[in-house]
Parts: structure tokens; sequence; C-alpha cells
């Protein structure tokens, strides 16, 4: 049983994810960024405007103190004179702004552009205001503080959007852990993590999820089909077994009992055996003798060895095979060939014809083995390759439903396919290896 509390404790709270965190960094350093920014843009950007215009002037009122007259206004200058307790001259567009203490920004009747300027006594105690022309760094300065501002949204509208990516990414992996727990606390494997978009990482791992709990379920269905298989094909040995032994123990010890008890062993022995080689090819993929190999003589000798059994059953086998090499096992080659020709003989009536074609296509070299007879049942075409699984109409006849397993695993094992299909004459088995295979003695190195 999983524990409850696992419920609680795997759903990550938004405030506790990774993702929130370093969203919350992501902000600090933004708004860093961002104050910085506004720092430089009205504080720098203005002051280093003011220390330049002030310097100006300065230079300015030095110039005006070397003259005996105050000079006429001229382009990028003004020059006003101030009456002592009047009011401003009417050149002067009310109303005036103060950029800093001492220093004001007015534009003039008389000039085009924006003025700043200072008062300034003259020697003779008269009261001028002394102006220079600021209009095109004031524009500047404006620029700036525009792209300020829009800096400044802009950063805010990322730090927005990696909250709403940090909040998206929890809630994706909390469904893919709530469907997880799900799985794990009912042993439903036919739960589905939600998937509702496809541009996103975690929707391409949901998928690759959903993928994999298919072939879980596909898998767990095949051990609990073993399973039926097994307690179905091995009870009527075993039951045997045990009648032999209580004849025995009824009538003495007699040989002939001793013989079938044997068969009956050694009947389990090698349906165990078959098990654990088919396991063996699964699942150790071992290519140390892979060589390279001429499968048109494998398929010959193949033939040969059956031809007793086929001619028995007076069945014709006809041949169309080209010369092809391959890099592969030669014995387990032999021993996948030779089990599904035995399979078609079995199957195929008296008088019948089995037909082995061994053909090479740009990609792929074919082996075919097509026997005529009943054809099988649409449902049973892709379950044959199945371990223990025995079509309806073979149950009467001997063996252990393991045949064509061992073929799909040798086949397997040489990167190829097999599969098995209805034709107008009966059933035909297909096995395709792929042409461009590697080198055996890069294998023999892996390995």
């Amino acid at each position: 049983m999983v524990p409850d509390t696992l419920s609680t404790s795997i759903r990550r709270r938004y405030t506790k994810s990774s993702s929130f965190a370093m969203a919350l960094v992501f902000t600090v350093l933004c708004g860093l960024v961002a104050v910085t920014l506004g720092y430089f843009i009205n504080y720098f950007a203005k002051d280093n405007f003011i220390q330049s215009t002030q310097a100006i002037l300065d230079s300015e009122i030095r110039y005006l103190d070397t003259l005996s007259t105050i000079p006429t206004a001229s382009d990028g200058r003004a020059f006003i004179l101030l009456q002592e307790g009047s009011d401003l001259p009417d050149q002067i567009v009310k109303p005036m702004s103060v950029l800093s203490e001492g220093l004001l920004l007015f534009t003039t009747t008389t000039q085009e552009g924006t003025f700043a300027a200072r008062v300034h006594t003259t020697k003779d105690g008269q009261k001028l205001l002394v102006g220079t022309d600021v209009s095109s760094i004031l524009e500047d300065l404006e620029f700036m503080q525009w792209i300020g501002a829009i800096s400044i949204v802009f950063v805010t509208i990322v730090v927005s959007a990696s909250f709403v990516i940090s909040i998206f990414v929890v809630n994706g992996t909390n469904k893919i852990v709530s469907t997880a727990y799900e799985i794990i606390r009912t042993g439903d494997l036919s739960r589905r993590v939600e998937v509702f978009s496809r541009w996103d990482d975690l929707s391409n791992v949901a998928n690759v999820l959903n993928l994999l709990l298919a072939r879980i379920g596909v898998l767990m269905t095949g051990v609990r089909q073993v399973s039926d298989n097994i307690a179905h094909d091995l009870r009527t040995p075993l039951t045997r077994m045990r009648n032999h032994i209580e004849d025995m123990q009824n009538t003495g010890s007699d040989p002939e009992n001793y013989g079938k008890l044997l068969s009956e062993a050694d009947h389990i022995l090698g349906t165990f055996n078959a098990l654990h080689r088919i396991s063996r090819i699964e699942t150790e993929k071992r290519r140390s003798h892979f060589t390279d190999i001429d499968l048109e003589l494998i398929i010959h000798d193949v033939i040969d060895f059956y031809q007793p059994l086929a001619e028995d059953k007076e069945i014709a086998i006809a041949m169309a095979i080209e010369p092809a090499r391959f890099v592969g096992d030669r014995d387990l080659l032999f021993q996948a060939f030779a089990n599904i020709l035995d399979n078609a003989i079995k199957y195929a009536p008296y008088n019948g014809r089995v037909h082995v074609v061994l053909r090479k296509d740009r990609q792929n070299i074919v082996i075919a083995v097509e026997n005529t007879g009943a054809q099988l049942a649409s449902d049973e075409l892709g379950r044959i390759f199945d371990r223990f699984y025995r079509a309806e109409k073979s149950r009467s006849e001997p063996g252990t439903g393991l045949g064509l397993s061992l073929v799909a695993a040798v086949i397997s094992l040489h990167d190829g396919k097999v599969w098995a299909q209805n034709t107008v004459q009966g059933v035909k088995i297909i096995t395709e290896l792929p042409r461009k295979h590697m080198d055996y003695r890069n294998v023999t190195q892996q390995t």
C-alpha cells in the first residue's frame, strides 16, 4: 500500500517549487537592472545635462563681464534685462519651469527653441537673464527617458511572463506527478497524463510518458497472458506426471511408467529451457558470435534438414533463393528459420506445399515462408509470436508455443522484423533483415 501522506507530499506547492524560486530570483535581478537603468537616465543623465548647461552659462557670464555693454540676443543665446520689482518681460512665455536651483527653463516669443537661463547681476547692478539654447539636449534627454520607460515596462512584462511560465510548469509537473501517483495507488495502467498543448517540453514529456505507460500496459498484459498460458500448457504434463507417480506407488516399480515420467519431465524442462533461452537473447543482446555469413547456405541447410519431414507428409517445398551475405549469429539464425519452416510444415495439410523465398531489395534481405492450409484469424496474426500463445487450431498439436517467440527474439537481436499475414493459399511468415548491418568486427569489440 502507498501511504496516504504521500499524496500531499508529491504535489509541489507553487511557493515551494523551484520554478517559483527561479522566477523570484529572476524578478530580483530584473528589478536591479530596472533600478540601475532608471538611476542612469533620471539622475546621471539629468545631472550631466544640468552640469553641462551650468558650464555653458558660466562661460557666457564670464564673457559678459569682459564687455562694457549688454550684447544683443543671437542664435543660441538669450540676454534679457530684468527690471527691479516688475513682472517678467513680455517676450518670455509663461510659465517658466525650474530645472534646478537657480536654473530656469523657458521659451520666448522672439527666438526659437528652449532656453536654460540663470540670473546674473552685472557690474552696474542690473539684473540680466543669461540663457543658452538647450533644445537639442532636451530632445536627447527626453528620448533617453522614453527609452528608460519602455525598458522598465519591458522588464515588467518579462517578470510577469516568468511568473506565468513558472505557474504553467508547476501545474504541468503536478499533473504528471498526480497521474503517476494514482497509477501507483490504484495499479490502473490505463490512466494517462492530460496533454493540453504540443509546443512545450512538458507536453513532450507527457506524450513520452503516455507511450511508456501504454508499453508497460502491453507488457503487463503479456505477463498475465504468459502466466495463464503457462498454467494451461504445463497443467496437463504435470497432471500426467502425478498420475504416473501414483501408478508407480500403487503397482510397484514399472519401467514403462518410468519412461513416461521421464518424458513428461523432459517436456517441462524443455519448456523452461526455451523460456530461458528467449529471455537471454532478449535481455543480453550479445553479438559476440556475429560473423559474416551466407544466408543462402543457411536456408538450404534448413530445407535439407526438414526435407524428410516434408516427404513424410508428401509436402512439396518450392524455393526461390538469391545469394545474400549478412553479419549475424549463424546458429541463432539457423534455429529461427528452422522454427519457421517447422511451423509451416506442421500446419500444412497432406499433399500441401511450402514456398521459401529469399530475395534482396534496396534496404533489406527478405525471407518469406508460405504454407498452404487454413488461414489464421485476424486477431491471431499479431499474437502468434507471443510466448506460449497457440492458435486454436494448433492446441491439439504437440508443442510449447515458444518456437515463434524464439524467432522474434533472434530477429530482434539482428535489428530485423518478422510478422505473419494471410494469403490466398494459407499463411506466410515474412522476415526482414537490414542489408546495411554493422561490421561484425566492431560488434565483437563492443561485447
